[in-house]
């Protein structure tokens, strides 16, 4: 009798891409990591480009789990802003592939949902709440698309070092922190929490 199902296959491919991204998934690894056939995953999935679009849906109904938590309007928006980054970057390589589908739209579609509530129900209506929504929309991508990036990011040229030892002399402290990793999730909220106070004042 079989021991695996579809959705143990397809949990079994997304940790895979996870690890590794979508162009290391063949249907022999996963059925290696599953230890059966291949013609049992074919069997329970259909071939790669089925298994890939079935990826692809997994990952548009998750990106549905958002939270919408807080007392006020501005701490729920951030708490829908905070889940939808989580969401994007735990699953980094899936979350391109839906890109790559044309699909971001549908993606997104639920963090949008969430978003145009609360901003309505915090008194934004018309253009202005169209503008709130999206502003914020933006600012999820884009610092989620710089986290990425400098994840990937060399070594820093002897320039910004000598600008950074003159800053030194100025203001040490803030020297210090520009050198240190910045907190991610510090930074995400308070550039969020920020935005959204100047859009519903």
């Amino acid at each position: 009798m079989d021991r695996i199902t579809r959705d143990t296959v397809l949990d079994t491919a997304m940790r895979l891409v996870m690890e590794s991204g979508i162009e290391n998934l063949s249907m022999r690894k996963l059925a290696a990591e599953l230890g059966v056939a291949v013609t049992s995953i074919y069997w329970h999935v259909g071939n790669r480009d089925v298994l890939v679009d079935q990826l692809v849906d997994r990952v548009i109904a998750d990106m549905g789990a958002i939270t919408v938590a807080g007392d006020t309007p501005v701490e729920r928006v951030v708490s829908i802003a905070r889940s939808c980054r989580r969401l994007i970057l735990e699953r980094p390589h899936l979350v391109g592939l839906v890109r790559e589908r044309g699909l971001e739209s549908l993606m997104m579609l639920p963090a949008r949902k969430a978003l145009v509530h609360e901003i309505t129900d915090a008194g934004l209506h018309g253009v202005a709440a169209a503008e709130a929504v999206q502003a914020v929309q933006y600012q999820i991508a884009g610092f989620v698309m710089l986290e990425r990036a400098l994840e990937n990011s060399v070594a820093e040229p002897p320039a910004v070092d000598e600008w950074r030892a003159e800053l030194a002399l100025e203001d040490p402290d803030l020297a210090s922190n520009l050198t240190n990793g910045a907190d991610g999730d510090r930074l995400f909220v308070l550039s969020v929490r920020a935005l959204v106070e100047s859009l519903l004042d």
